[in-house]
């Protein structure tokens, strides 16, 4: 965070604390600053390292294919390794997160059943990305829900028309929608 950020984790935050979500390339760490919550997703250190060294492996498996087989280039093996590393590069980028989230919230200004968090541009960079926290009740604590009063179908419902009208009538979406990302 402080390399990312070019600040000490004091000066940028009041608090932060251990993480709350983790997955393969970062983890989420709730936050204060000032008298607001903050979600902060921070890469794994050595992620984009051991990407770089599996991409690699992937290219010289890639060769190695074609030269044992020749008639393998037609598939194209070295294009979908650069396809690969394109996408990674993008993924280990959390600017990019940052701004299709940004994008989506603009995109649903005013909806009344879809809120995107806000992100906190100070406090992102290429490796840190920080948003408003939002509490919720995960879709898979299902006594939560039923407690809070939520209909199950209602939800099933809104998830699907929520996804087709980002899809379709906006022309992107959210594809990684597991529960953290469905409160």
């Amino acid at each position: 965070v402080e390399a990312a950020l070019g600040k000490q984790v004091a000066e940028a935050f009041d608090e932060i604390g251990e993480a709350v979500a983790a997955a393969s390339i970062a983890q989420v760490h709730k936050a204060r600053a000032g008298d607001k919550w903050l979600a902060v997703k921070v890469l794994r250190p050595g992620v984009a390292e051991t990407f770089a060294r599996d991409l690699a492996a992937f290219a010289d498996a890639a060769k190695w294919a074609v030269w044992l087989d020749p008639q393998l280039e037609r598939l194209k093996p070295g294009a979908v390794v650069e396809t690969l590393a394109r996408s990674v590069a993008m993924e280990l980028d959390l600017r990019m997160e940052a701004a299709a989230g940004d994008e989506m919230a603009e995109s649903f200004r005013g909806a009344v059943d879809f809120r995107v968090p806000a992100i906190d541009w100070d406090r992102t960079a290429q490796s840190v990305m920080t948003a408003e926290w939002i509490d919720g009740i995960s879709l898979k604590d299902r006594t939560g829900l039923a407690a809070a009063g939520f209909d199950f179908k209602a939800i099933a419902t809104l998830v699907i028309q929520t996804f087709l009208r980002q899809a379709l009538n906006r022309g992107f979406f959210h594809a990684d929608m597991h529960q953290g990302n469905l409160f």
